[in-house]
């Protein structure tokens, strides 16, 4: 009864112009009548904190629980991946935020700024046709515009039309949301008022290089020196998990709206483009167990899960769903 007076509701009786930080079981139908409010996700265990994709989470803990008994039980015999220098872990491990960075922009440029360009074709085309029409008695000049889709497909958006997220603002939140990632990064591994903050923790907690006035891992190692004594907290585990929540949020459309797999078929660099930020988190993925198998301590391992799972519970958990902007992902504007 509750779902068929949803779908009775006509689009100006829509007052919310908030869209739905996630879709799930709602017809095709449903996502073009119903106003975004209204559309709720199943209720689940965690349903206060924790939307239906955001359970891939526990993929991590998992991961560093295995791997770390893998290693124990006599897994962690020299291989190929328990050497620092194999290939995956030079060329892509140790530059994980660069590679990160490079897909991630490469798809919203490519899925997004096409969007935002065919939309200034199309503004430009009603322009011309409302200002040819305009002598034109009898002819409504709000009657002859076409009602606007999510953006680069065919499926009406939900609500009114005018409230549909323009591209340009997608890609400026998205934008915002990547800063905000990077910068966490570089607090975390690279600079906190000096030192990044794992180095200040591994000097706090009795660490020290033996040469004198180096206070950073990068630093000490690159004059020959040796950084040992404190607590090494897992850069690796920190990265690839805070790398792998970011990608997985910022693809979150796919995970909720079965219409955004269908609009990639014709438009095969947006697929691409997809493919690779999904062939990129498996990638972190492998490379997560690798480090839970061979490498660190168990504490280390663990801090390092915490402060990369640290930034996507106070952004994408908690304060994105609230404020404004740069808000969650899009779930009505993609492609």
């Amino acid at each position: 009864m509750e779902t068929a007076a949803i779908r009775r509701r006509g689009p100006q009786e829509v007052e919310s112009p908030s869209l739905s930080p996630v879709i799930s079981h709602a017809t095709l139908e449903e996502l073009v009548n119903t106003p975004s409010s209204e559309v709720r996700p199943p209720e689940t265990p965690f349903s206060a904190f924790l939307l239906p994709y955001q359970y891939l989470c526990f993929i991590f803990p998992v991961t560093l629980v295995f791997g770390s008994m893998f290693g124990y039980l006599g897994g962690d015999k020299p291989s190929y991946f328990s050497n620092k220098r194999n290939i995956l872990n030079v060329l892509f491990v140790k530059n994980a935020w660069g590679w990160t960075s490079l897909v991630f922009l490469v798809y919203v440029a490519v899925v997004f700024g096409k969007a935002l360009i065919q939309q200034e074709a199309d503004q430009q085309q009603g322009s011309q046709g409302s200002t040819t029409g305009a002598g034109s008695a009898g002819t409504s000049s709000s009657s002859s515009q076409p009602s606007q889709a999510i953006v680069g497909t065919n499926v009406p958006a939900r609500g009114p039309a005018a409230r549909a997220r323009a591209p340009v603002e997608v890609i400026a939140r998205a934008l915002t949301r990547w800063g905000l990632a990077t910068l966490y990064w570089w607090l975390i591994s690279q600079w906190f008022f000096g030192p990044g903050l794992f180095d200040r923790v591994f000097v706090l907690t009795g660490g020290a290089c033996n040469v004198d006035g180096h206070y950073s891992q990068y630093n000490c190692r690159r004059m020959g020196g040796t950084w040992s004594g404190g607590i090494d907290i897992s850069g690796h585990m920190f990265l690839l998990t805070h790398a792998w929540l970011f990608l997985m949020e910022e693809l979150s459309v796919f995970l909720n709206v079965p219409e955004a797999w269908s609009a990639l078929q014709h438009r095969p660099a947006a697929k691409y483009a997809v493919w690779s930020v999904i062939g990129l988190c498996g990638l972190w993925w492998w490379m997560l167990l690798m480090t839970s198998v061979y490498f660190h301590h168990m504490a280390e391992k663990l801090s390092g899960l915490f402060f990369g799972i640290l930034f996507w519970l106070g952004s994408y958990v908690t304060t994105y769903k609230t404020i404004p902007f740069p808000s969650m992902p899009d779930q009505v504007a993609v492609l």
